[in-house]
């Protein structure tokens, strides 16, 4: 039986992890599923440990690391199926949740499905129930840490989280793969970007949960993330905001830039000190200069091939305050 969805899984060192990962896949109910294990550049024998306790699973080993977004590209141009559900290497499923995640897509228009996403550790917490776009610019989870009792969310979203999400192929086949110049943090934002500007919907499945450990990979470097979420923000406004939603909240996408320095002055100056930190943010607007030009061409390419206007899009972001 050919399968009908294809797991890829970009994975980095913490093999145990992926062990529980992959363990959490064997008990799915539903079965017509192929994974991908993309492993970009472990040193902890995580390529040697999939294919002795996982043959059914295939490897990508890529011999360095180049980041999420690499990872995941080559898993999704392995993948032959008609949805392809993406996983970081700290996810587990519960047992029906693929089957309820095929189930909702088989009967809807949407394009994109995010699962429930709880704590692993708090599982009466949430971790996303997809993700939010914001006119300032910046995504967010939606119902980060909030309890699950005191929360019920719309169906309807923005877009989905990477580390957890069911992908028409289409999806991909139509707006791209993940932009590599993001590396980690904000791609999946992009993508969701992307695929609604071209007319693709969004999805929320409430009754397909998933655990999620969270940033298992990135453990200690909270100042390398806050400095490529602040270096993304900028790449995902400027390739994606059409021109009118850009002028109409330029203060508040301006107001969260200068926070966003702030986070990366903050955090680095807490691993290094000041003096490192000002190093840190020089370094960070010259490598955002040199992505500039590519932001521009990728913004001309998209703006042409965007189906939803901007009145239309404007509906779809949600205001800094939490309002659509």
């Amino acid at each position: 039986m050919s399968a009908r969805v294809s797991i890829v899984i970009p994975t980095w060192n913490r093999k145990e992890l992926l062990r529980e990962c992959l363990e959490s896949i064997g008990t799915q109910t539903f079965r017509e599923f192929d994974v991908i294990v993309v492993d970009d550049g472990s040193t902890d024998g995580t390529v040697e440990d999939v294919r002795k306790s996982f043959p059914h699973a295939q490897v990508v080993a890529r011999p360095v690391n180049g980041g999420f977004c690499a990872a995941a590209n080559a898993g999704i141009r392995e993948a032959s199926s008609e949805y392809i559900l993406l996983l970081n290497n700290d996810m587990t499923l519960n047992a029906r949740c693929l089957e309820r995640l095929v189930a909702k897509a088989d009967a809807s228009d949407a394009a994109m499905f995010a699962p429930l996403v709880v704590w692993r550790a708090e599982p009466e917490i949430i971790y996303g129930t997809g993700d939010l776009q914001r006119t300032d610019g910046r995504p967010e989870s939606r119902g980060f840490r909030r309890p699950i009792r005191e929360c019920t969310y719309a169906e309807d979203v923005f877009g989905v989280s990477a580390g957890a999400a069911l992908y028409r192929r289409e999806v991909f086949d139509r707006v791209g793969v993940f932009d590599e110049r993001f590396v980690a943090y904000f791609e999946d934002s992009d993508l969701n970007f992307r695929a609604r500007l071209a007319g693709y919907r969004a999805c929320f499945v409430a009754d397909a949960i998933a655990k999620h450990v969270g940033s298992a990979s990135l453990t200690g470097r909270t100042w390398w993330r806050t400095r490529q979420c602040c270096r993304n923000h900028a790449l995902l406004v400027i390739k994606n905001m059409p021109a009118p939603l850009l002028i109409r909240y330029l203060p508040s996408i301006l107001l969260e830039r200068l926070r966003s320095i702030g986070r990366v002055i903050s955090s680095a100056r807490a691993e290094f000190g000041m003096a490192r930190a000002i190093i840190v943010l020089a370094g960070l607007w010259w490598e955002l200069v040199g992505l500039i030009p590519h932001a521009l061409a990728e913004r001309r390419r998209i703006q042409r091939g965007r189906t939803v206007s901007a009145a239309q899009l404007d509906t779809l972001l949600t205001r800094p305050d939490g309002h659509l």
